[in-house]
């Protein structure tokens, strides 16, 4: 064993931890980053095979203009390796009469009466719809907060919009924003982030993948004094008179020495889930009863599943996209009935095609095409229910691109297993895969949402599932951001 002193040490590589590690870095304090895997990035990690480079599943960022992952390029001046770039979207609205519609060509932000002729609602729904879009852009913060604690199923009911409309709001946008059932979904949560994508535009990439902003944060690190290992796993938070000093590990500490060791520091930050690191590396008993009962209650958010397919030759010029129909939202009985082979598992379908973004992430002449689908996120799945929730997701892929089945070079399948042995230890029954972390529905959000400081002194929560609000990798942004404040405040005294 060994002990070395950091100001700070953060667990997990996942935006949240990458970004408070090298925003604090970037600020001089000395930090350890301990990543259990060998890439970085956490749920929006990139892979490479075979000449393609490519997210583990779809990753979709938004909004394009003013959002979170240029925030944090600028404060830490990585301008020069790292490039954000926007990407046409290629949704299409599959009709009643199963027929795959085209979303219209919009620049930069959603032109409702075009959305409106594209969904076939007709004039005289027309002054409701646009009501609503414009009741929903121009609500003030005052009016979203008051909505907290509201399901959005509940708010969107309300205006008796057209079911395609809903379908549309509810499908294409929230479904894959925060992957939970629209009847769950908190309210404020919905509205704030649909304000985002239909001011500022939806479909945000990273040349190169995401994981070249993850991984300029890790440098941010190294460069400023601080201390990166990878491949390490963290067995536990070291623990003494009730305060966080420290970490155990085994792996390798980047000098050449491995096994077990211990390091030390006044501040420990976890980027790997309230549940895992409460209930397992900091330990249950070192907490307050009613905070470790609130902790095992959390719920997490749904899954995704799918294929990366690669292909010999392209089928679509668009970098991502949304397939969805009148009757893809998904509800709480709904998924839960899907599961349990009582209704359709038919929902909304993501794809992402980076070879249309980036052109150098591809073979000349070639495509991968990266899709997902809903699912629970039990990552103790049976084979059974993974391929039904695979074939689902997959008929709906070549129902749109019928072409696609004869120029499959090879295709794999990621799963909730996959989700959690890459970003997510399980550690309460049926979670672990979950796409996002924690659930943003009623009872978790805002002011319900947990403090990115526990009970147990000297330990934060950085991520996902505190400090932060909007769509996956901005929400996790943004907690790095608050939580490096934070810890920056609590080093000062």
């Amino acid at each position: 064993m060994s002990t070395q002193t950091h100001d700070a040490i953060v667990i997990g590589a996942g935006f949240g931890g990458a970004a408070c590690a090298a925003l604090l870095a970037k600020q001089g304090r000395k930090v350890l980053l301990v990543e259990k895997n060998n890439l970085s990035g956490g749920k929006a990690m990139t892979l490479n095979k075979k000449g393609f480079t490519y997210s583990a599943w779809p990753v979709m960022g938004a909004p394009v203009q003013e959002n979170q992952c240029q925030r944090l390029i600028d404060a830490l001046g990585v301008q020069e390796r790292v490039t954000l770039t926007p990407s046409e979207a290629g949704s299409y609205y599959k009709t009643p009469a199963g027929q795959y519609e085209p979303m219209p060509k919009m620049d930069g932000s959603v032109d409702p009466v075009s959305l409106l002729g594209w969904l076939g609602i007709p004039m005289e729904e027309f002054e409701n719809a646009m009501g609503f879009f414009g009741g929903l852009i121009s609500m003030e913060p005052a009016q979203i907060d008051a909505l907290e604690g509201t399901d959005f199923d509940s708010f969107i009911k309300a205006a008796k919009l057209p079911q395609s409309l809903y379908a549309f709001i509810v499908s294409l946008c929230l479904d894959g924003m925060f992957m939970v059932p629209v009847d769950k979904l908190d309210a404020a949560e919905a509205i704030y982030s649909l304000q985002d994508i239909f001011l500022r535009g939806g479909g945000l990439f990273c040349i190169g993948g995401y994981g070249k902003l993850s991984d300029a944060c890790l440098d941010v690190v190294r460069n400023n004094g601080g201390q990166v290992m990878m491949h390490t796993r963290v067995n536990r938070i070291l623990v003494e008179n009730s305060r966080a000093i420290g970490i155990e590990v085994n792996g390798k500490d980047g000098s050449g020495n491995e096994g077990l060791q211990q390091f030390r520091a006044p501040i420990i930050i976890s980027n790997a889930g309230i549940q895992p690191t409460v209930l397992k590396l900091a330990g249950e008993a070192n907490f307050p009863a009613d905070y470790v009962a609130r902790v095992k209650n959390l719920v997490p958010s749904e899954a995704l599943l799918g294929y990366r397919y690669f292909l010999k030759q392209p089928i679509t010029d668009k970098g991502f996209g949304v397939v969805f129909s009148q009757t893809s939202p998904w509800s709480t009985q709904r998924l839960k009935d899907a599961h349990a082979g009582k209704a359709s598992r038919e929902g909304v379908l993501y794809f992402e095609v980076p070879g249309n973004y980036d052109p150098g992430s591809a073979p000349d002449g070639k495509q991968v095409v990266v899709t997902g689908s809903f699912c629970p996120p039990d990552p103790d799945m049976s084979k059974e229910d993974i391929q039904a929730w695979a074939d689902a997701g997959e008929e709906i892929f070549f129902g749109l691109f019928p072409e696609a089945r004869e120029l499959v070079e090879e295709k794999d399948l990621y799963t909730t297993r996959s989700v959690s042995n890459a970003t997510r230890d399980a550690t309460m029954p049926g979670t672990g895969g979950e796409t996002i972390g924690l659930a943003q529905i009623v009872g978790q959000c805002g002011k319900s949402k947990p403090s990115i400081e526990t009970p147990l002194a000297g330990l934060y929560l950085v991520g996902c599932d505190a400090g932060g609000r909007g769509i996956g990798t901005q929400q996790a942004i943004m907690s790095g951001f608050n939580v490096a404040e934070a810890v920056n405040q609590a080093l000062r005294g």
